[in-house]
């Protein structure tokens, strides 16, 4: 039942409904309250199972030595691979956040693993500048490639996984000569 929740959610029913769960699952709704103490249980669970279903995207770093522009080409896939498979469970999470701590805990989480990658990914070009450079700096790294973002440049400005991964390199590239 958890599958057919994400199956839902990724094609864009959000948040889908107990009958929308059980349809999909093929069971009855009865069913659905048999396993779950409601909807908030589904989705506490469907949290647990987002963390491994998706959580090699976010521990995941580059090769140890690795040169600048491989590191960003490793960053940038491994982020729009991420958001392509996961981008609609992250935007739901966020906000169904302002109502459930369970999904606020989980959605900082999350932020603070995708900071911290971001971090071990360009520690070598960010180490040595002033405190409030490395603080602001980490700050556009980390708000530049964020789930919302992402879902500005395909929702809004139309722009496909491809498009957004050539903007993030050249930015990425950019902000880090800097």
């Amino acid at each position: 039942m958890v599958d057919a929740a994400f199956a839902l959610i990724l094609e864009g029913t959000a948040p889908p409904s107990v009958q929308d769960v059980a349809e999909r699952a093929g069971v009855s709704v009865s069913t659905v309250f048999r396993n779950f103490d409601g909807l908030a249980d589904l989705q506490r669970q469907a949290l647990g199972q987002f963390q491994s279903r998706y959580s090699h995207f976010v521990s995941a770093r580059p090769a140890p030595g690795a040169d600048l522009e491989s590191r960003i080409g490793f960053f940038v896939r491994t982020r729009v691979g991420l958001y392509e498979r996961a981008g609609k469970l992250l935007m739901l999470a966020r906000g169904r956040a302002l109502d459930h701590e369970t999904m606020a805990q989980a959605v900082a989480y999350n932020r603070a693993a995708l900071a911290a990658q971001t971090r071990e990914c360009f520690w070598t070009e960010i180490t040595g500048r002033s405190e409030a450079d490395t603080s602001h700096l980490w700050s556009l790294l980390d708000s530049l490639t964020s789930p919302e973002a992402f879902e500005v440049m395909t929702r809004t400005h139309g722009r496909s996984p491809r498009q957004i991964s050539r903007s993030w390199r050249s930015a990425l590239r950019v902000l880090l000569a800097a």
